[in-house]
C-alpha cells in the first residue's frame, strides 16, 4: 500500500505540472507577441527579444530596442488575470525609451 501510495504521488506530480507548461507556452508566446507589438508601436526601433521569464501570475519580457546603432533595454511585464492577458508595465516608460 506504501509503494502505491508513492507511485500515485510521484506520477501526479508529473502530470500536473504538464497541464500548467502547456498554458505557460501559450502565454508565453502572446506575451512576446503583445509586449513586441506594444514596444515596436511605441519606438521606432527594431524590437529583438532577449529573454523570458513566466511566474504565477505574471509574464516578463525583456527586449532590446536597437535604434541609430544604440541598444536599449525595455522591460515588460504582463499580468495573467483569468485568462486574459494584459500588459502590466513597460520599464522605462516608453515615452522615455522613444526620447533616448
Amino acid at each position: 500500500m506504501k509503494n502505491f501510495l508513492f507511485s500515485a504521488m510521484a506520477l501526479a506530480a508529473f502530470a500536473i505540472p504538464g497541464v500548467a507548461a502547456a498554458d505557460d507556452a501559450s502565454d508565453r508566446t502572446e506575451a512576446i507577441r503583445l509586449c513586441r507589438a506594444e514596444v515596436a508601436t511605441q519606438t521606432s526601433g527594431d524590437v529583438r527579444l532577449d529573454q523570458v521569464r513566466v511566474r504565477g501570475t505574471s509574464i516578463r519580457v525583456e527586449l532590446d530596442v536597437w535604434r541609430d546603432g544604440n541598444l536599449q533595454n525595455v522591460r515588460c511585464d504582463v499580468a495573467r488575470n483569468r485568462g486574459e492577458l494584459t500588459i502590466a508595465s513597460i520599464t522605462p516608460t516608453l515615452q522615455t525609451a522613444s526620447a533616448q
